[in-house]
């Protein structure tokens, strides 16, 4: 299993009085661009995901949308209370093995993305990756019956980086 863990990208502040409630901010036209970027990223890794779980609120399911909608991908997003910003790693967890696939996108929030990674890293310091707006981080995962899963982080990427990686040249693959 693949798992991408993705922060929603950049929402409208609340003191802006566009939302009533945190859980209503949209997305600004720069997190639109950050997300669309995000997907330009995976679609340029060639990424086919079989699944996509986000938070209910407005600004993670807009990413999510974004991302679909650049990857031209048919798959839907399940929309899952456990990925709110405050949950623990444990429920999360549970909530997105449950949703299952081989490739799982997962677009969330701060601060529970920083301790949910720190779980699935096995790491004792509170948030070991930060996750600015619109980061994807992708952790292979082995799922073994009757054994603790184990991950391995593979690859972290913000939008900036993002950029400059779509940028570049990717060389044809070797016939070897």
């Amino acid at each position: 299993m693949t798992l991408y863990l993705m922060r929603h990208a950049e929402a409208d502040p609340l003191e802006a009085g566009l939302a009533v409630r945190d859980a209503d901010r949209r997305l600004t036209e720069k997190g639109l661009r950050q997300a669309r970027r995000m997907g330009r990223l995976l679609a340029r890794m060639e990424v086919k995901l079989d699944q996509v779980c986000a938070s209910p609120f407005a600004r993670a399911q807009e990413t999510a949308e974004e991302v679909l909608d650049v990857l031209d991908s048919p798959v839907k997003i399940r929309t899952l209370d456990e990925l709110k910003p405050v949950v623990s790693s444990d429920d999360m967890w549970e909530a997105i093995r449950e949703a299952a696939g081989e490739k799982v996108l997962v677009v969330g929030h701060m601060p529970s993305l920083g301790n949910l990674a720190a779980a699935l890293l096995d790491c004792h310091a509170e948030q070991p990756l930060w996750f600015h707006k619109s980061t994807i981080a992708a952790f292979h995962c082995e799922l073994s019956e009757g054994r603790k899963p184990r991950f391995q982080l593979e690859w972290m990427a913000a939008p900036g980086m993002a950029r400059r990686l779509i940028a570049r040249e990717i060389p044809e693959k070797s016939a070897d």
